[in-house]
């Protein structure tokens, strides 16, 4: 029998050149970068670094999801990316559940996106915790940060000023200013095999069988693989990241024990990493050294199965 995944960690740094992924938002005709304010733990100074939100992973993460699936197990509004997921589908009325229970069991049984990264029901209120967990990406002490002059230029624009149509012109043209970003940023994510399909409702009882199971297991670790081949987020239209190098480790546990997770900020992580590894039984250390080294090392574990607890006893 396939050895079985509990949860999975990916601990790493990502060297990103000249994208803008994440922005504050616009103050004027200048859009501003994420900026965070973290305790460097090589030096103990605080510094203010560069940041993209979990948020901003999670749903590149989820659209890979969607753009992988066969769309046959995903509800009514996954199949169209509806960000309500299956609250969506109770209030249209495709699905009237009584109780919480049943509402649960039926968004997971019917929706591959919906049970990986998790939902909120008004009625019957209930939330379903994401299986997936992201931290903020970190720029690594020092991002270098640029923002870069623009202009929106109108067709035709010397006959407009010929034929003194200056107010026209001045509606056609634009000066704004966009942000670039450089530097290795330190990622953290978990995912929990073990609690796909899990009605947490009740907590004691999973909603369909293995086979499936596993293909969503399968579905989220190949997720994992394209977003780190091709990060997806803000502003990609020109500014689409140079992806130039990822390494680190993932760490996974085939006991029901929670994988450690130690900040890539710090130098040494994955010698502590390691170090808790042969300490705590059940816990597996795979190294990768490159993008495509990632993409190899998380091949190897779609071919083993998301963890399944027994509630009597484990396993």
């Amino acid at each position: 029998m396939s050895e079985k995944v509990f949860e999975i960690a990916i601990l790493g740094r990502a060297l990103w050149e000249l994208h803008s992924l994440n922005n504050e938002g616009n103050v004027g005709n200048v859009v501003e970068p994420r900026s965070v304010k973290i305790i460097d733990p090589n030096t103990g100074e605080a510094v203010t670094t560069d940041g993209i939100s979990g948020e901003m992973l999670k749903h590149i993460h989820s659209e890979f999801m969607w753009l992988l699936d066969g769309k046959e197990n995903l509800c009514d509004a996954c199949k169209v990316l509806q960000p309500e997921r299956f609250n969506y589908v109770i209030k249209i009325g495709k699905e009237k559940p009584s109780t919480v229970e049943e509402a649960v069991k039926k968004a997971l049984e019917s929706c591959d996106i919906c049970d990986v990264h998790g939902f909120m029901i008004e009625k019957p209120t209930v939330a379903r915790k994401s299986t997936i967990e992201f931290g903020w990406a970190l720029g690594i002490p020092e991002v270098y940060r640029d923002i870069h002059l623009h202009a929106r230029h109108a067709l035709g624009e010397k006959e407009k000023k010929k034929n003194d149509e200056e107010s026209e012109e001045i509606r056609s043209q634009m000066i704004y200013h966009r942000p670039t970003r450089t530097g290795k940023y330190a990622i953290v994510t978990v995912f929990q095999p073990w609690r796909i399909g899990l009605n947490e409702a009740r907590q004691d009882v999973y909603s369909y069988d293995g086979e499936r199971r596993k293909e969503r297991y399968q579905l989220a670790l190949k997720a994992y693989q394209l977003m780190f081949t091709r990060p997806e987020g803000a502003m990609t239209t020109t500014r689409l990241p140079h992806v130039v190098d990822f390494e680190g480790v993932i760490v996974y546990s085939t006991k029901p024990v929670p994988v450690p997770v130690i900040s890539p900020l710090k130098e040494d992580y994955k010698a502590e990493i390691k170090k808790i590894a042969e300490t705590i039984e059940g816990i597996e250390v795979l190294e990768f050294k490159g993008v495509a080294d990632f993409v190899e090392k998380i091949g190897t574990l779609l071919s083993k199965e998301p963890y399944e607890m027994n509630f009597g006893g484990e396993k």
